[in-house]
C-alpha cells in the first residue's frame, strides 16, 4: 500500500482515477506519520557569537537541506511545491493533495475552493457515497475550521471553543457552521454510524446557538451539563497570557524571584518561538521576551525548568524534534538556556557540552546520584523508519557548568519511540527511579541502584507490571491515594487518536464500547510492583492525551489531574478533560462541571497558583501541529473552595538549590485531634508541561499541623528531617540547615483585569 503524508483531516492513499470512475478510499494506518529521513549529528565549533546565534546557525543548516516532501509540518513550503506542479499537471489527486495543503498551512476558502473545483469536473462525486465519502468530510471539515477561524480566532473570546459552546462562544459568523451542519447531515444520512461526523454535527449545532435542542435525537452526543459558564473563567487574554501560536510547551517559576510565579510558553517549528511573562501581581503579567533576550531563541514543543547551576535562579531546557524522528527537519538540537539573574537568559548549550542532535519532546531534571547537582535525562525519539537510534541521553552534571553524557557507563543507552520521562521514588529507597513512556512498544522503569557513590540503573518494567499502554505518551508519578507510596499514570495515544478521536470520544459519552486503548493508572503495591487499578477508578476510557499535569483543585490533599487532547487531524475536535480525585477511590470527570472543555488541543499544561491565593489554576498551551492550527492559550482560574493548604518553597544547601526531587510529609490533627497526614514532593509534575518546583499540600481535614518532615535530596543525609512551627494557609521557605521564614501572601484577585466575579467567598 502507498503510504502519503498525512492530512490534518483524513489520512489516504494518493488518488488514482480516471474522468469516469470515482477513487477508492484506502485509510492508511498510524505510521503514515513515522516517514523515513534523518541526519547524523554534526560537530558544531565554537564561534565568537552568542549562543543563540551558534545554535540558530545550526538549526538553519538543518532546516536547509530538509526535504519538504517529506517533512509534512511544513505546510507552506509543501504548498508552494505542490503548487508549481499543478503549473505543470493539474491531475485531480493532486488537486486533492494541494486542498489538503491549504487547509493545513490555515488557507481554508482556498481548500474549500479546490475541493469544489473535483465536485465540478467529477458531478458523480458530489453525491455522498462509500467512494466519495472522503472529499464530503473534507468539505465538512473545512467548513467547521473556517466556522472556528471566523469566530474563534476572529472575534475571540475567553468563552471561544470551550464545550458546550455558550454565551459569547456562540458563532457570530454562522454562514460556516451551517455550511458544515448540513453537510454532516448528508454524510449521516449515508453513514448514520460514523460516531466521528456525529459528534462534529454536534460542534456545528453549538456554533450556531441549537445545542441539544435541535440536535435530531438519534445523532445527539449529550453531555453532563450542570456548570456556570463562568465556573473556572478562562482568563489568558484578560492578562496578557493568550499566545495565538501552534503547539508547545509551558514552564511556571518565580523566575525573577520577586516572589510570583512566572510563566514561559513556547510553539514549536522553525518559525517557533519562546515568550516570557512576568507576574507583576494585581497588574497582571507583563512581557519581557525581548528584553530578557529569549526573542533570539527559537521554539521547541516541550521545555523544562531548573536551578541546574545551584545560583538561586531558575533555568530550562528547550526540547526539539518531536515527531519527526525520520525526517531531516525532526534531527534537531535542545537549548539550554541559564537565567543570569539580571533578567536576561542565555543559551549555554555548547559551552555546557550539551550540545547533541537528536529527536525529542520530553527531559526530566533529576539528581540521580544525589550529589547536590540536578543532572537531565533525555528520552529521544527512535522508530521502526528511522536511519539510525536515537538513545536515550543522561547528562551528569560536573557541578562546574558544564555536563557529560553518561548513558552507556550507566547501562540505558536504550532507544524506543519515547515521548515522555518523569522520576519518581516508586520503591521508597530514597533515590530516584525513571520511567520512560514508549509510543510504541513495552515502556521502561529504570531502578535506581548500586552503591551510594556509584549509582546504576536497572530496567525493570516488566517485573514491575508497567509495560503498558503500548501505545504511551505523557506519564506522571504522584502518589494519587496517599499512602506514602508513589504511584504511576501513563496516558495512552494510539492509532485511534490520529484517525479518529472525535468518533471514540462520541462512543464513550454515548456508553458505547471504544477501540481506544486505555491509560493505565497503575497503583504501587509496596512491593517493587504495581497494580492496574484503571477500571475502578475510571468511567470513561477515551482518554488519547498529548499535554497533561497534575495539582490539587480542591486543596483536598489528593492529586487531582488535567488531559491536553486533540491531534493533527481537524477532525479530533475534542474537550480537554478535568478529573477530580475522590480520595484516593476513583477520580470522576469535572470537564463540563468545571467549564473548562477546550477544543482547540492542549499540549504543555501546568497548575500553579498565579494571583497567591492557595488555590491553583491551571495554564494549558493549544494549538495544533500544522502550520494553520493555530491558537490562543487558556489560563483557568481556580475560584477557590474553602479547604486549608500550605506552600513549601525549599533552598537546598547540600541538596541542590530547589530542593528538587525531594519528598515531603505534612502531619497534623483532624477536628476530632486524630492524626491525619499528606504527602508530596518537589517536581515539576508531568512529561509534558512542568508545575513550580514549590510543594503546594492540600490539607483538607487539618485543623492544625504538628510537623513537617522533608527527606532532603543529598546521598549523605538519608532521614526525614522534622520542622516545627506552621499554620494553614501560609507559604513558607524552608532552608536545608533548618531556617524556616514565612513569605508574606501578597495575594490578590484579577478583579480590575476582567470582568469576571472572581473574589473568594469561602
Amino acid at each position: 500500500m502507498l503510504i502519503p503524508p498525512p492530512s490534518l483531516l483524513i489520512v489516504h492513499t494518493p488518488l488514482f482515477f480516471t474522468k469516469n470512475t470515482i477513487p477508492t478510499v484506502v485509510v492508511c494506518t498510524l505510521w503514515v506519520l513515522l516517514l523515513s529521513g534523518c541526519a547524523n549529528e554534526q560537530q558544531i565549533e565554537k564561534n565568537p557569537v552568542s549562543g543563540y546565534e551558534q545554535m540558530k546557525d545550526s538549526i538553519q543548516a538543518i532546516y536547509n537541506r530538509t526535504n519538504f516532501t517529506k517533512s509534512i509540518y511544513e505546510n507552506d513550503r509543501r504548498v508552494e511545491l505542490i503548487e508549481a506542479q499543478l503549473a505543470q499537471s493539474g491531475t485531480p489527486d493532486m488537486v486533492f493533495n494541494f486542498a489538503r495543503e491549504l487547509l493545513n498551512s490555515g488557507r481554508t476558502e482556498d481548500a474549500i475552493n479546490a475541493i469544489g473545483h473535483i465536485f465540478n469536473q467529477f458531478p458523480e462525486a458530489a453525491e455522498v457515497s462509500a467512494q466519495s465519502k472522503m472529499f464530503h468530510e473534507f468539505l465538512a471539515i473545512c467548513y467547521l475550521r473556517l466556522a472556528e477561524q471566523n469566530n474563534c480566532l476572529h472575534h475571540h473570546s475567553a468563552q471561544s471553543c470551550i464545550v458546550p459552546l455558550q454565551g459569547k462562544g456562540i458563532h457570530v459568523e454562522r454562514d460556516p457552521a451551517l455550511r458544515a451542519r448540513d453537510k454532516y447531515l448528508q454524510i449521516l444520512a449515508v453513514f448514520p454510524e460514523d460516531y466521528q461526523s456525529m459528534w462534529l454535527l454536534n460542534i456545528a449545532f453549538m456554533a450556531l446557538g441549537e445545542y441539544p435542542d435541535q440536535v435530531p435525537g438519534k445523532f445527539l452526543i449529550p453531555l453532563d451539563i450542570h456548570a456556570d459558564l463562568n465556573s473556572w473563567p478562562n482568563i489568558a487574554d484578560h492578562l496578557g497570557l493568550g499566545v495565538n501560536d501552534l503547539s508547545g510547551g509551558v514552564a511556571t517559576g518565580d523566575f525573577n524571584n520577586n516572589g510570583y510565579i512566572d510563566l514561559i510558553a513556547t510553539s514549536w517549528g522553525f518559525g517557533g518561538r519562546v515568550r516570557y511573562f512576568e507576574n507583576h501581581g494585581s497588574k497582571g503579567f507583563i512581557e519581557k521576551t525581548r528584553e530578557s533576550g529569549l526573542h533570539q531563541a527559537v521554539g521547541g514543543l516541550n521545555i523544562k525548568q531548573a536551578d541546574f547551576n545551584n545560583d538561586g535562579h531558575l533555568d530550562f531546557i528547550i526540547l526539539r524534534g518531536a515527531w519527526k524522528p525520520d525526517w531531516d527537519w525532526g534531527i534537531l538540537p535542545n537549548s539550554l538556556i541559564r537565567n543570569n539573574g539580571d533578567g536576561t537568559f542565555s543559551d549555554v548549550t555548547f559551552e555546557s557540552g550539551m550540545y547533541s542532535v537528536r529527536p525529542t519532546q520530553s527531559a526530566e531534571w533529576v539528581d540521580y546520584n544525589l550529589d547536590g547537582h540536578v543532572d537531565l535525562i533525555i528520552a529521544n525519539e527512535t522508530t521502526s523508519n528511522s536511519r539510525q537510534p536515537f538513545p536515550i541521553e543522561l547528562y551528569k552534571n560536573k557541578g562546574d557548568g558544564t555536563f557529560t553524557e553518561i548513558a552507556a557507563e550507566k547501562k540505558i543507552k536504550l532507544s524506543g519511540y519515547f515521548k515522555g520521562v518523569v522520576s519518581g521514588d516508586f520503591n521508597n529507597n530514597g533515590y530516584p527511579d525513571i520511567f520512560i513512556s514508549n509510543l510504541d512498544g513495552p515502556n521502561l522503569l529504570l531502578q535506581n541502584g548500586g552503591t551510594k557513590d556509584q549509582r546504576s540503573f536497572t530496567n525493570v518494567a516488566r517485573e514491575a507490571n508497567v509495560e503498558l499502554p503500548h501505545a504511551a505518551f505523557p506519564a506522571w508519578f504522584f502518589d494519587y491515594n496517599q499512602d506514602g507510596w508513589e504511584d504511576l499514570y501513563v496516558a495512552s495515544f494510539d492509532p485511534t487518536a490520529f484517525l479518529n478521536q472525535s468518533g471514540e470520544f462520541a462512543k464513550d459519552m454515548l456508553g458505547l464500547t471504544t477501540d481506544t486503548e486505555s491509560g493505565k493508572l497503575y497503583k504501587n503495591t509496596k512491593d517493587g510492583r504495581f497494580e492496574d487499578a484503571t477500571a475502578g477508578a475510571f468511567q470513561y476510557s477515551a482518554l488519547s492525551t498529548m499535554g497533561a499535569n497534575y495539582g490539587d483543585i480542591n486543596n483536598s490533599g489528593f492529586p487531582d489531574f488535567y488531559l491536553g487532547t486533540g491531534a493533527p487531524d481537524f477532525r479530533a475536535v475534542v474537550p480537554n478533560r478535568l478529573f477530580e480525585n475522590q480520595y484516593g477511590e476513583k477520580f470522576i470527570d469535572q470537564t463540563f462541571e468545571k467549564n473548562v472543555g477546550h477544543i482547540q488541543k492542549g499540549h504543555g499544561i501546568a497548575f500553579a497558583d498565579f494571583n497567591n491565593n492557595g488555590f491553583q489554576d491551571i495554564y494549558a498551551v493549544m494549538g495544533g501541529a500544522f502550520q494553520g492550527d493555530v491558537f490562543h492559550n487558556t489560563l483557568f482560574v481556580n475560584p477557590c473552595n474553602p479547604n486549608p493548604w500550605i506552600k513549601l518553597e525549599l533552598i537546598g544547601v547540600h541538596s541542590n538549590k530547589s530542593g528538587l526531587g525531594a519528598r515531603i510529609i505534612v502531619e497534623g490533627t483532624d477536628f476530632e485531634n486524630n492524626p491525619i497526614v499528606r504527602y508530596s514532593k518537589i517536581s515539576s509534575g508531568a512529561s509534558f508541561g512542568a508545575n513550580p518546583l514549590i510543594a503546594h499540600i492540600g490539607l483538607e481535614g487539618f485543623q492544625q499541623i504538628e510537623e513537617v518532615k522533608i527527606l532532603w535530596p543529598f546521598k549523605e543525609n538519608r532521614e526525614y528531617q522534622t520542622y516545627r512551627g506552621f499554620d494553614l494557609n501560609k507559604s513558607y521557605l524552608i532552608t536545608e540547615t533548618g531556617e524556616i521564614d514565612e513569605k508574606p501572601a501578597n495575594s490578590f484577585d484579577y478583579s480590575d483585569l476582567t470582568p469576571f466575579q472572581l473574589h473568594c467567598n469561602t
